[in-house]
């Protein structure tokens, strides 16, 4: 068996530049949604996809699982020193989603929001379980899976590649003759339904149903970046691309392609002209350079070093994300990195827990309550901790208001000595069944 395959992209109508993106090959299927805003989130796309894409050789008897996990991690290590060497990028991170083909099935690597689907009778079927706050509600019977699309925090994506250690989601998937497979970013997932995807996926080839399926997304508003990866399973001897293909940023410098003409691409174009810069004509002729010129242009140059200076301490003084200082819970204040040996961040708040659970933040350096500790979460939740974005202070409280709602019960303690042990349902062991309270 062999791959039918292709690619599509489009920034949306709302986003100025696309974060997005994507590799299709006749062995591996790969897309990322980088994340960051002003910190770079298409750097941290473009470099997983450029370490994903070495995969795109003959896998031959080497197993497809360990292969997606070192070359990911490969990338978030490359991540990580991007982020030392520009520290302006921290904050920069990106999904993953990724198949890899053998001629018989796939091995799939997954982190964070971006989805797979595989449609096979007519039937489509997620593939992929969102890296999300939203998604563990549903898991937990506290959200109904519909509702996840208009929750206000639907984008609260618990794993991403950030440079810091992420443990991905890896499983096998067969494969059959006759299967269309779906890879893409939330562009797509977000503002067009299930149903609607089902619907659409299956009409056409594989680029017919790429074009129509990121029309659906331009109409539905285009509030993200959109990008598909699609491919058909078909037989050894059937049609097939050789020539792997690529879209969104990791086609940095070259043209976009054309929108459909449909009122949505044509809205969207309307609107991509009225960002088109002005080009202002040269000056017919070059007068003589004046004798002060030289004191006005270093005179410049100070002011934009001053300027680019406040620039970059207002960025870090509006930073911030979610850490551990001692196992403790903090908010820690500017870039998750360090420059010479210097950190760029600081401690700015604490989390304390009182005895019935309930969270409060305080100012570094106050002792005046119960700290939140690591040891206080449920064990699944441990490792999301140091995988959260950063963002503005208003979104990292969110994250730590998240995690103050995966803490474990307190500690119950018998009176007259020590707990019963070999008794079933005893809450008696702190950071595995339950959580101490301070008396």
């Amino acid at each position: 068996m062999k791959l039918n395959f292709t690619v599509a992209s489009d920034r949306g109508l709302v986003r100025g530049n696309n974060e997005d993106s994507a590799y299709a090959g006749p062995r591996l299927l790969a897309l990322a949604d980088g994340m960051g805003g002003h910190a770079a989130g298409e750097v941290a796309s473009q470099i997983m996809i450029d370490h994903l894409r070495v995969l795109d050789a003959d896998a031959a008897d080497n197993d497809l699982l360990a292969l997606l996990g070192t070359i990911a991690d490969d990338a978030n290590a490359a991540i990580a020193a991007e982020i030392e060497q520009r520290p302006e990028t921290a904050g920069m991170g990106t999904t993953c989603t990724t198949l890899l083909f053998d001629g018989t099935q796939f091995g799939l690597l997954h982190v964070g929001d971006s989805r797979g689907y595989r449609l096979r009778d007519g039937k489509l079927e997620r593939i992929t379980r969102d890296d999300t706050y939203v998604q563990s509600l549903v898991d937990e019977g506290e959200l109904d899976a519909e509702d996840v699309s208009t929750h206000p925090q639907r984008s609260l994506i618990l794993k991403a590649y950030t440079g810091q250690p992420v443990e991905p989601t890896l499983q096998y998937l067969d494969a059959q003759v006759g299967d269309r497979l779906l890879l893409c970013s939330d562009g797509l997932s977000d503002p067009v339904t299930f149903d609607t995807i089902q619907n659409e996926l299956g009409k056409g080839s594989p680029k017919d149903a790429a074009i129509r399926l990121i029309e659906l997304a331009l109409r539905s508003g285009g509030p993200d970046n959109v990008t598909i990866v699609i491919a058909d399973v078909v037989e050894g001897d059937g049609a097939a691309p050789e020539l792997p293909m690529t879209a969104g940023a990791i086609n940095i410098g070259e043209p976009e392609n054309p929108r459909p003409d449909t009122s949505a691409g044509r809205a969207a174009a309307m609107a991509d002209q009225s960002r088109q810069p002005i080009e202002i004509p040269a000056a017919a002729n070059t007068k003589k350079r004046r004798p002060w010129v030289g004191l006005v242009i270093t005179l410049i140059i100070v002011g934009l070093l001053a300027g680019l200076g406040f620039y970059a301490k207002t960025m870090r003084d509006d930073n911030f994300f979610v850490a551990t200082d001692n196992d403790a819970v903090v908010i820690k204040q500017g870039f998750h990195t360090d420059v010479f040996g210097k950190p760029l961040y600081e401690v700015y708040q604490a989390a304390c827990l009182d005895k019935d659970g309930k969270l409060m933040v305080v100012d570094k350096g106050d002792t005046s309550c119960t700290p939140f500790t690591l040891n206080d979460l449920k064990p699944d939740a441990r490792n999301s901790v140091a995988t959260l974005p950063s963002g503005s202070y208003d979104e990292v409280m969110q994250q730590v208001t998240r995690l103050s709602e995966q803490i474990l019960p307190a500690c119950v303690k018998r009176e007259g000595g020590q707990p019963d042990q070999t008794q079933a349902g005893d809450l008696n062991s702190p950071g595995v069944n339950c959580r101490e309270v301070a008396k």
